[in-house]
């Protein structure tokens, strides 16, 4: 898949961002964004293709983009963001097929300024686009920051699933949030 700027605006913080779609190559950069939120914790991504950037780009340039979205956010040519949006269920199921699951991730230093507004609005226009019905995330509680941005562009509440992660000795209940097109 060829790498293609979809959006180009300035964060909060002054400096340009560009929004584009992710290759084969970004598998290391993304690897590290997903990394900076918390390396104890698993990610959708990281537990179902590795954390090896090999393991990660064979899954990159195998997925397939007519039912799966894969943006990255540059600031100064480095990967300061990650979004993915996962057919459910890999699209084996036709009773769920219409669900495209949203994980976003974003380095530290770059939270707060609007890009991930900005990633959400674009997966949601793409999935308009690709026939999807219907978007979902699921969010630690943790994340008082991520739940705003995904409630700021229209996901509801749809539940909590008590002590459903495990880090350590602490459990953590996680937030199913939805938003239908």
């Amino acid at each position: 898949m060829a790498e293609e700027d979809v959006l180009k605006f300035i964060a909060g913080n002054g400096e340009k961002i560009v929004l584009r779609l992710a290759g084969c190559d970004d598998a290391e950069e993304i690897i590290s964004v997903i990394k900076t939120n918390a390396p104890d914790r698993s990610y959708e991504l990281m537990e179902l293709y590795g954390t090896k950037p090999d393991s990660v780009k064979k899954y990159i340039c195998s997925m397939d983009f007519d039912k799966n979205l894969l943006l990255v956010a540059v600031a100064n040519n480095i990967v300061v963001g990650a979004l993915s949006g996962i057919q459910m269920d890999g699209g084996k199921r036709p009773q769920t097929s219409h669900i495209l699951n949203i994980g976003l991730h974003m380095v530290t230093a770059y939270r707060g300024l609007g890009i991930g507004s900005q990633m959400l609005r674009f997966a949601i226009d793409w999935a308009k686009q690709h026939s999807f019905k219907k978007l979902e995330a699921n969010i630690f509680t943790t994340n008082k920051r991520s739940l705003h941005v995904f409630e700021r562009v229209g996901f509801v509440e749809e539940g909590t699933r008590q002590k459903r992660i495990r880090i350590g000795k602490q459990y953590i209940d996680e937030v199913l949030v939805g938003k239908v097109l």
